[in-house]
């Protein structure tokens, strides 16, 4: 999922339309980079912000502006059109899709909902205990298998658990 669709799958939480998605901003991506920030933290035990895994934020579209130059040769006018591209110049250690595996990419949209609703009244408080519960429970899923060191060289899950709170 790219960081627009979590954003959407947020607003189809909150019963809101994808269309007031500025009402939330620029708090909404910071939720979700909170939960990303969270589920790196378990995942490859850091935080985000480093060339390794940065900041998810989406990809601005280049700016294409067209310009009109007028030639005059031999009482002939004669319009050229160019197109000028401009390079758009990103945050350094950012990008649009988790780098996380894909199925973890729904639960970044629950700990956001979760954000969203926590600021409101009880009643909403308590739809979002749900989407909170389902986060946390992914954390603790992840952490139960050991995150990125649960893997072997191939990506396959190794067999064995690693066990959390237990002395070494």
């Amino acid at each position: 999922m790219t960081l627009s669709e979590i954003k959407d799958l947020v607003m189809f939480q909150t019963n809101n339309d994808s269309e007031d998605v500025g009402d939330y901003l620029p708090a909404l991506e910071e939720y979700i980079n909170d939960a990303y920030d969270r589920l790196v933290n378990v995942w490859a035990n850091t935080h985000c912000g480093t060339e390794e895994w940065p900041w998810l934020q989406e990809e601005p579209e280049p700016d294409t502006t067209e310009t009109t130059e007028t030639d005059v040769t031999d009482e002939v006018t004669e319009e050229v059109t160019e197109e000028v591209t401009e390079e758009v110049v990103t945050e350094p250690w950012t990008l649009d899709v988790p780098k996380t595996p894909e199925w973890t990419h729904k639960y970044l949209a629950d700990w956001a909902t979760w954000l969203v609703y926590r600021n409101g009244n009880p009643q909403k408080q308590q739809r979002g205990y749900a989407f909170r519960e389902s986060f946390e429970r992914m954390l603790a899923k992840i952490a139960g298998e050991g995150g990125a060191n649960g893997l072997d060289e191939n990506g396959n899950r190794i067999l064995y658990k690693f066990f959390r709170n237990i002395p070494r």
